[in-house]
């Protein structure tokens, strides 16, 4: 019976929070590009875009068919002051236009993209090396004859 009561406490404890950090994320974000930029090394085509929050500092890009086709990791930086209207930051690099920030209506806070989060994870290296190979080509399987 304790531990159902510190397991509700805990939950009702984390629920302001949970709401605080859902609250500077808006719901979605729609803009139209007129020009084509990257994020980190993938490009993207001018059009209508959708940014919509994926889980916790991930963010969703939807093309103009709803279709997923990145998701960013994010994070919320305070720019000072109050945003008039939703624009997105973007930054030139040599001849490339970076997607930088999203700058939202009405909030203190931007949205800095800090790069793509990919699908699949690379796998990792193997944690030791193999320093004996054993070859079995001398072995005979058990029923065959010689």
């Amino acid at each position: 019976m304790k531990r159902v009561l510190q397991s509700a406490l805990l939950v009702l404890s984390l629920a302001p929070s949970w709401q605080l950090l859902i609250a500077q994320v808006p719901a979605y974000v729609r803009v139209d590009v007129p020009f084509k930029f990257k994020v980190g090394a993938r490009s993207f085509r001018p059009g209508h875009y959708e940014f919509r929050p994926r889980g916790v500092n991930l963010m969703g890009l939807q093309d103009g068919r709803d279709r997923l086709i990145a998701s960013f990791v994010i994070r919320t930086v305070e720019s000072g002051d109050v945003a008039p209207a939703t624009k997105l930051v973007f930054y030139r690099q040599k001849k490339d236009l970076y997607l930088a920030r999203i700058k939202v209506q009405d909030q203190s806070q931007a949205l800095e993209i800090l790069g793509e989060e990919f699908a699949r994870a690379p796998a990792p290296p193997p944690s030791i090396a193999p320093t004996q190979v054993l070859l079995f080509g001398d072995r005979v399987s058990v029923g065959m004859k010689q």
